[in-house]
């Protein structure tokens, strides 16, 4: 009972602080602010006893870190059940950035690949001094780039002399590229240690099978060279929009005063309210569908709906096998290994720590790798969570069970998650608006609406995946 009290006196200070923050404030003239030598700002309160020396919301917004407050809300806010709710939860203890409408449009810039595939066959180059390479991203060469042949051997070395074929330390085939065709876009190459030309020189190409692995390698350029192929990586803008989040908690006059078995009160009312609003939220941060709507409804005022992040992962990650003894998906050491490499290999960018959100039949599956190295092994505490850690050899994996994957009927789902790039816009920060519906003659109830208008989007898609336990084929 004593921690009851303790937690609805703590509830009850969180929503007073909340509503002397966005409760309406009278306009002040502020003077005699100055800079502290250090950091902050101090006012000497001289010049007008009703107003200057006192600390107030709009001094604090207009001299001060303008996000102070909403930070602060949202430090209290995460307090409120933190584990039903991971991704609004992190997303709260991210830097949020200010958003001038419902629109909001941000970019996002990846690297250039490192490898792609022929996409034909190269038959053996018997004249000329260059030859076309047919690879399916064209564009991913520029002149003076260098090229390794993954798995096909190199023929002649410099002084002419064939490489031994059983020789496994014999170097792969490497070519260099000198131009591109006019008509098809596909780099021209010559090799550096391929077949020898009628002068002895090792630039004529092999055969290459189509399907082989390209590596682009560094450019090669010449001696008086000044210029080199161009590449520019340019941002790509993306549009995400803002959703209106409300909820209204009303509690009538009667009800206040009546007379009840356990002391249940309007903050305790808030306190639920404010749970439920951010696990409708969390909801849709993970599976809504952007649009913009004028419906009749609304009278043809437009409403805007968020995207999910669960659709802006670059990623797609098949876990496990299925065993058709078991009837379940099986995940062993090996399939470990290459859960963790396809999370942390071939992202462009990305960091060493990844967050998996498990539905419970995934987390299940987890959970029973027996193997000492690979099972989930210590808690890890972040953001007001607790994650057990799967350490890797490409990084660490923090685990998390997410039941609204199950009340989606997506049990065997995950969302690898990189933190680092989880992002949040709000258009109108955590704002809680008392109703005087006694007044205006609607209801006999204490009324207060909870509105906060944002949304969140996901930078570098490859960084993120979306993860699914293996079927039965």
């Amino acid at each position: 009972m004593k921690t009851r009290k303790i937690f609805k006196w703590f509830v009850g200070a969180m929503f007073a602080i909340v509503a002397l923050i966005f409760g309406a404030g009278n306009g002040v003239f502020m003077a005699n602010a100055a800079d502290l030598p250090d950091a902050g700002i101090t006012d000497s309160g001289a010049g007008d006893d009703n107003a200057n020396g006192i600390s107030t919301e709009s001094q604090g917004r207009t001299d001060a870190d303008p996000e102070f407050y909403t930070k602060e809300i949202d430090k209290r806010i995460t307090k409120i059940r933190p584990m039903a709710t991971p991704i609004d939860q992190i997303s709260r203890y991210a830097t949020a950035q200010k958003s001038g409408s419902f629109e909001v449009k941000y970019y996002s810039v990846g690297t250039r690949p490192i490898t792609c595939k022929t996409s034909g066959e190269i038959t053996a180059q018997s004249s000329g001094q260059s030859i076309e390479l047919k690879v399916d991203d064209p564009l991913m060469f520029t002149l003076d780039d260098t090229i390794r042949v993954v798995g096909v051997k190199g023929k002649y070395d410099e002084k002419g002399k064939a490489y031994d074929p059983s020789d496994e330390n014999t170097p792969d085939l490497v070519l260099c590229v000198c131009g591109r065709t006019q008509d098809t876009n596909m780099p021209v190459v010559y090799a550096v240690n391929g077949l020898l030309d009628s002068n002895n020189v090792p630039i004529w190409v092999p055969a290459i099978p189509s399907g082989t692995t390209l590596a682009r390698m560094g450019k090669a350029c010449g001696e008086l060279d000044v210029q080199t192929g161009r590449f520019n990586n340019t941002p790509t803008p993306e549009i995400q929009y803002c959703q209106n989040f409300m909820i209204q908690i009303e509690q009538s006059t009667f009800d206040k005063i009546a007379s009840k078995e356990i002391d249940w009160t309007f903050s305790d009312i808030e306190e639920d309210g404010i749970y439920d609003m951010r696990l409708s939220q969390e909801n849709t941060y993970l599976f809504g569908v952007k649009n913009c709507i004028n419906h009749v409804s609304k009278n043809g005022m437009k409403t805007w709906f968020t995207g999910g992040i669960w659709y802006m992962a670059g990623k797609d990650i098949e876990v496990g096998t299925w065993d058709s003894t078991k009837k379940c998906a099986v995940i062993t050491d090996d399939d470990l290994v290459d859960i963790s490499k396809d999370l942390f290999v071939g992202t462009g960018i990305g960091n060493r720590r990844k967050i998996v959100l498990c539905g419970s039949d995934l987390l299940s599956a987890l959970s029973k790798v027996k193997s000492e190295k690979f099972r989930l092994k210590e808690s890890v505490e972040n953001w007001n969570l607790k994650f057990k850690s799967w350490e890797t050899d490409f990084g660490e994996i923090l685990t998390i069970h997410h039941e609204l994957f199950d009340l989606n009927g997506m049990s065997d789902c995950g969302f690898a998650l990189d933190p680092e790039y989880l992002s949040k816009m709000t258009h109108v920060s955590w704002s809680r608006n008392m109703l005087d519906l006694k007044k205006a003659g609607v209801r006999n109830t204490d009324a207060v609406v909870i509105q906060e208008v944002a949304c969140l989007y996901l930078r570098y898609a490859k960084a993120h995946a979306r993860l699914r336990l293996a079927k039965q084929a």
